[in-house]
């Protein structure tokens, strides 16, 4: 008996389904499209092999720009099966048949052993990607009103200025960041700390106004509900 995750279908977009419908066909053109969609991994989009199965598929109106979203929407699904598996333990044939209820059993298969035998070179290759994206460590930040203006009729204007600190190395959240304590450290110490701080440091200096200072505030509120979101967590996990 699956558990809820395992009966849950992969969240795929409108687009990406519809590319996907390519899929509708005899087994063996579903290889050469799951064979194209990993040499894309390995080499790029390649137009030659696409304009050649396109002609194979001249009587269902297929072009070649339409193979190769297919090729994109197979490499897609593989990513997502990959983060999805790796973190929950889910069973890919369950998935793959919720997902693509449609799609027949031989098809089913091959994409099944297309995802479990490509999910060792999808897991490696984000992990060592060593993805290194800059954190916000510290804020500064000042409120500036202008009461009166000869110029403007406006007479209230309120700016706030921002000064984020930003940082890529991972840090002990209970440590500030900018205060390195001096104390016992030579000068070839401190200069390789000082060079590695001006690598992996950034500050940035943004002015806003009331108006969009909120609409930044709504976006970050969902994009860290988001984050709490089990596909969000699957990713992650599958970085590190």
């Amino acid at each position: 008996m699956f558990n809820s995750n395992q009966m849950s279908s992969l969240r795929l977009t409108q687009h990406q389904k519809d590319h996907l419908t390519l899929l509708q066909r005899p087994a063996s053109d579903v290889v050469e499209l799951c064979k194209s969609a990993f040499d894309y991994l390995i080499n790029g989009p390649n137009g030659t092999r696409y304009e050649t199965l396109a002609k194979k598929y001249s009587t269902d109106a297929v072009d070649q720009e339409a193979v190769q979203r297919t090729v994109e929407a197979l490499i897609s699904l593989l990513i997502s099966v990959t983060t999805r598996v790796g973190a929950s333990g889910v069973d890919i044939q369950a998935l793959l048949r919720r997902t693509f209820p449609d799609i027949s059993d031989d098809v089913l298969e091959v994409l099944e052993q297309f995802v479990t035998s490509k999910r060792n070179f999808v897991e490696g290759s984000i992990k060592s990607a060593n993805i290194r994206s800059y954190r916000l460590v510290n804020l500064d930040w000042r409120l500036e009103v202008r009461t009166a203006s000869r110029t403007l009729l406006e007479q209230c204007s309120v700016v706030i200025t921002m000064k984020l600190y930003l940082h890529r190395e991972p840090k002990n959240e209970n440590r500030e960041l900018l205060q390195v304590d001096d104390s016992g450290r030579s000068e070839q110490e401190l200069a390789a700390m000082q060079e590695d701080e001006r690598r992996h440091r950034k500050d940035l200096l943004v002015q806003t106004d009331v108006s969009s200072l909120l609409y930044m505030i709504r976006t970050l509120e969902d994009a860290l509900a988001e984050s709490k979101t089990r596909r969000i967590r699957n990713i992650v996990e599958g970085i590190h």
